[in-house]
Formats: C-alpha cells, structure tokens, sequence
C-alpha cells in the first residue's frame, strides 16, 4: 500500500484528465455555454468536412518527417564525428548537446531574431557575399517558413539523436571492423555492412520517438510563426489550439484532439507491429 498516495495523485492529475478530454470530444461544449450536451459523433462529423484540418494533417506530415529526416542526418554526422579521437571531442559533446538543453522559448527569441529579413544576422551575411539580392523572408514567406522551422527544430532536438548514435557507436565490438577490413572493406564499406547494421535499431528507435513528439510539436512553432504565414505552418496542435481557445468550441477541439491521438496509435501499432524493436535491441546486443 505504500505506492498508494502516489497511484491516486497519478490518476487525479494525469489519468482523469485524459479520460475527460476523451470524454468531451463527444459533447457539445463552449466557454460560453459550459453546460455538455450530448452530440455523438457530430464534432468528428463536422472536422471530417473542414478543409482546413486535412491542410494542417498534410502540414503536420511534412513538418515531422522533414524535422525527423534532419534530424537523424544531424545525429548520425555528429555521432560518427564524436566517436572519432579528434582533438577538442569533449568541447564538441558539450556543444552539440547545448542546443536540446536550452529552453523551447530561447532558441525562438533568438532565431527570429537571426533571421529577421530587416536585421537578422544571417540576412546579413547573405548579402554582404552577394548570395541573395535581398533579405529572405525565413519565417515570412509562405514557401520559406516550413522549412525554416524544420531546420530550427532539426538543430534543437538533433541533438537527442547524437546522444543516442554515440552510445550505440560506441558499444559496436570493434573486432567486426577488424574482420571487415581483413577482408579488403574499406571506411565506406565498414560503414555500409558494420556501422549502419548495428544502427538499425537505434535509428528506428529516433525515428518513432521523435516523430511523436514533432507531430505533437506546438510550443516553439507557435512563439516563432504563430502558425503564419497564411497557415503556411499551421499543423495539427495548433490548428486544434485556434478551435479552443480562438473559436472557445472545447468539445471539436477535443475531437481533434481524438483524431491527432488514433494517428498516433496506428503509426505506433504499425511500428511494434513490423518494425519489432525489441528484437532489434536483442540481436544488436
């Protein structure tokens, strides 16, 4: 009984919650009429219909794969860097982990700042060697700003993934580098036959991990672009905001809500389904 306490504060604050905003995607709810109606499906009726939440969908897509995408590549560049003996290799850990210590609401204060088109640091640069022949609008244009917030995101959290690459880098048996290059492998081929292999795990792990949270993603796109321009970067979570809290409609958003976590549990049921990690961790032991 002494994990009781504990068990009862765990369903007060987190279990109940969930299963009351559960519970609301099936009513009818505003801030002006707190009273809960029953509506049935009607609220996944009427998001079914709303052009605008297939829009978010398909921009929630291309914002996770992409961020996910980048940052793998930045892990696996920066985890085969770190796993070399170069000189300042404890200087160079400390500052690739710096970026997913800093707090969501630095990194976009300072990135809207760096890339303002008017006196952004980068714009800047850009001009003063003639690559551009005027300022960018990174996060003002409607074709520039999604994948500026990939590359913001990507730098932010790859290094969750560095960390990750390292460890398994690290625990590879070096004895299977000795045998590949005995038999005439060179670095590529070490690379395609040992490195990658003893990876696979590891990355399908970054992939599913990261992919739920970037497609959870609200806090920093919200303080850099607000969903701007245009929608140009309104995913999901924010799409799902605006019905709450611009339209004060808390039973759709709720339904919303019920959509953003079915997607999630298929791509998690296809993940544990094909991909089985856990005998990816067993046989990378």
């Amino acid at each position: 009984m002494a994990i009781g306490p504990a068990l009862i504060l765990l369903v007060a604050t987190a279990y109940l919650p969930i299963a009351f905003a559960l519970t609301l995607g099936f009513f009818h709810r505003t801030a002006f009429d707190p009273r809960m109606t029953w509506a049935g499906l009607a609220n996944f009726s009427w998001l079914l219909h709303q052009p605008d939440l297939w829009a978010a969908l398909w921009r929630s897509m291309v914002f996770t794969i992409g961020s996910v995408v980048f940052q793998i590549a930045f892990g696996l560049f920066f985890g085969l860097l770190l796993n070399k003996a170069i000189l300042g290799r404890g200087l160079m850990r400390s500052l690739v982990i710096l970026p997913y210590m800093l707090p969501t609401i630095v990194i976009g204060l300072v990135f809207n700042w760096i890339l303002n088109p008017e006196f952004g640091v980068v714009n800047q640069i850009l001009l003063q060697l003639s690559i551009v022949s005027r300022p960018v609008p990174f996060f003002g244009g409607l074709h520039t700003a999604m994948p500026s917030m990939i590359l913001v995101t990507g730098w932010q959290y790859g290094s969750f993934a560095a960390l990750l690459i390292l460890a398994r880098l690290q625990s590879i048996n070096p004895r299977l580098y000795e045998a590949a290059r005995t038999c005439g492998a060179g670095t590529w081929r070490c690379f395609w036959d040992v490195t990658l292999p003893n990876l696979r795990s590891t990355l399908l792990l970054i992939a599913f991990l990261r992919g739920i949270w970037m497609f959870n993603k609200f806090d920093l796109i919200w303080i850099i672009t607000q969903g701007g321009p245009l929608k140009a970067t309104e995913t999901l979570p924010i799409y799902v905001y605006r019905i709450a809290f611009e339209d004060f409609n808390f039973g759709r958003a709720s339904a919303a809500c019920l959509l953003m976590f079915a997607i999630l549990l298929a791509v998690s049921v296809v993940y544990f389904r094909y991909f089985s990690p856990t005998k990816e961790i067993e046989v990378g032991r």
